[in-house]
């Protein structure tokens, strides 16, 4: 089976002339040529549903392909996809190349009601570099995608459009996604280029369908029986940052605070993934990149408390007391703080160090080397269950410090506890593939409901916080300062019962 192994990268239109003079193309014939592919589905996207995507494309004047490409695109802008491809006439399709039965039969039932969706147009510059055995053919396109009622003409690209500016890396001889990464990273010390997780047809489809992709929520965890620890730990950062830039486009825009919430889900859970991986991770990795990720997190991490104050404290609040000018005060104060921390939340997600992270990161897990201490591993190679039941015997020791110790539970130690659920309950997340039965399910479900009191517990000192930073008189007004305490008891009281039941539940790793 074909398998085309590729990395997508996006630039700005602005820095494409640097491309053409950059010192590593130079010396190195480029072609030239039109593409103009037309993709096709059922009225009921049936090929979509599957993952496939179906086009015909015109290459130059008169030459005409179909392709079939199957599988998604990987984090930090990498995919590998099956692919096949073969010459064919205007209209013709002929699934006979597949060598897929499953898809072919998936093809052929399909073939009656075949529609065109959506087109491509671009120019695509080439250039084919050698690194040692690998060859690299680096693509430059540049156009425009096109979905309407004239979405089948290659005069007309249909009603509604958007640009093409994008580089493909693809490996056409080798087998080592090393080099792509080895020479993204040389381009894109010289100009900007952000890793790309969309395909074109990802973007076809959504312009033809008129519906941007819904905030995407952490995906089900990689983790499989028979992984060595830096196995495991791969998967996993892998599976984060996929998240994460599922969720870029929709935090850059700004206009709905799910992207802004799932991205730093996203990048807690790598954070938390290093803190459980760190025994077999090297220092110098962890130097390196740990630092980088918490700055990020704490770039976005105002737009989200200022969307949740709002939400959960003061549309509470002015529903009980309508009319009160403290409360419309806050609101317009609130309104503001919010869309200043969201405009920070979109720069940090636009800038260049962020793509630059990204691209570094994803080349670091994905080379052939994982970034764990190799004595380690050989120590622990095929013994991921012991080390994961150490690892979260660890996490539940934090947790009965808090909840048996004999400090007072103030909003700092509360906090804190928080925070150590959170990190047992994304380590139960990670390894859940390697437990099994209702015990897991009934002690993931008392986790997250402890978490998410918890986090109203940590909304209120937060709402405490936020409103001394805005309002007029520097600290809560009477009415709110007593709504705020009333909840934090509340939720106290609540948790107190929670936290002894949840002490006596069966562990699902034991």
């Amino acid at each position: 089976m074909p398998v085309e192994t590729e990395l997508k990268l996006r630039l700005p239109s602005s820095q494409a002339a640097l491309l053409a003079s950059h010192p590593l193309l130079q010396g190195v014939v480029a072609h030239r040529c039109r593409l103009f592919n037309t993709y096709y589905d059922t009225p009921d996207l049936d090929l979509a549903a599957h993952r496939i995507a179906l086009r015909l494309r015109r290459k130059g004047r008169s030459t005409w392909l179909m392709t079939v490409k199957g599988g998604d695109s990987g984090a930090g802008g990498l995919a590998q996809r099956n692919e096949w491809e073969a010459p064919t006439e205007p209209g013709v399709f002929d699934f006979g190349i597949v060598t897929d039965p499953d898809l072919r039969d998936l093809l052929e039932s399909c073939r009656a009601t075949l529609q065109p969706l959506f087109t491509t147009d671009f120019t695509r510059t080439s250039w084919l570099l050698r690194r040692g055995e690998a060859a690299v053919e680096i693509a430059f396109d540049r156009g425009r995608i096109g979905a309407g009622s004239s979405a089948s003409s290659a005069s007309a690209t249909g009603t509604k459009r958007e640009m093409i500016c994008e580089l493909e890396l693809e490996l056409v001889e080798g087998t080592s996604s090393d080099v792509l990464f080895d020479i993204a990273m040389e381009l894109a010390a010289d100009m900007r280029l952000h890793p790309e997780v969309s395909s074109k047809a990802e973007r076809g489809y959504a312009l033809a369908l008129g519906a941007a992709s819904p905030p995407a929520k952490a995906f089900a965890s990689p983790v499989r029986k028979g992984m060595s620890p830096d196995d495991a730990f791969r998967s996993i950062a892998l599976a984060s940052v996929l998240q994460l830039q599922r969720n870029e486009a929709g935090a850059v825009a700004g206009e709905d605070p799910e992207y802004v919430h799932q991205a730093r889900v996203a990048i807690r859970r790598l954070r938390s993934a290093f803190r459980l991986f760190s025994p077999v991770l090297t220092e110098a990795f962890i130097e390196v990149y740990s630092s980088r990720w918490r700055d990020l997190a704490k770039s976005l991490g105002d737009a989200r408390d200022w969307d949740v104050f709002l939400s959960e404290t003061l549309a509470p609040l002015e529903e009980a007391f309508p009319g009160d000018p403290d409360l419309r005060i806050l609101r317009e104060r609130s309104e503001a703080a919010k869309a200043k921390a969201r405009k920070v939340a979109g720069v940090a997600l636009g800038q260049n160090e962020y793509s630059r992270l990204l691209l570094a990161f994803s080349a670091a897990l994905l080379r052939g080397e994982p970034p764990t201490i190799a004595a380690h591993r050989k120590a622990v190679s095929g013994s991921l269950r012991k080390f994961v039941a150490k690892r979260l015997e660890k996490r539940v020791a934090a947790i009965d410090r808090f909840t048996n110790g004999s400090g007072k539970m103030n909003a700092e130690r509360w906090h804190k506890l928080r925070i150590e659920f959170k990190k047992l309950r994304y380590a139960v997340e990670f390894f859940s593939p390697l437990m099994s039965g209702k015990r897991l399910v009934a002690y993931q479900t008392a986790l997250a409901a402890i978490q998410d009191q918890l986090g109203r517990l940590n909304d209120q000192a937060t709402a405490s916080r936020l409103i001394r930073d805005i309002h007029p008189k520097g600290e809560p007004d009477p009415l709110t300062q007593g709504w705020i305490a009333g909840r934090t008891d509340l939720l106290i009281s609540s948790l107190n019962e929670e936290l002894r039941r949840f002490a006596a539940r069966k562990k699902p790793w034991r």
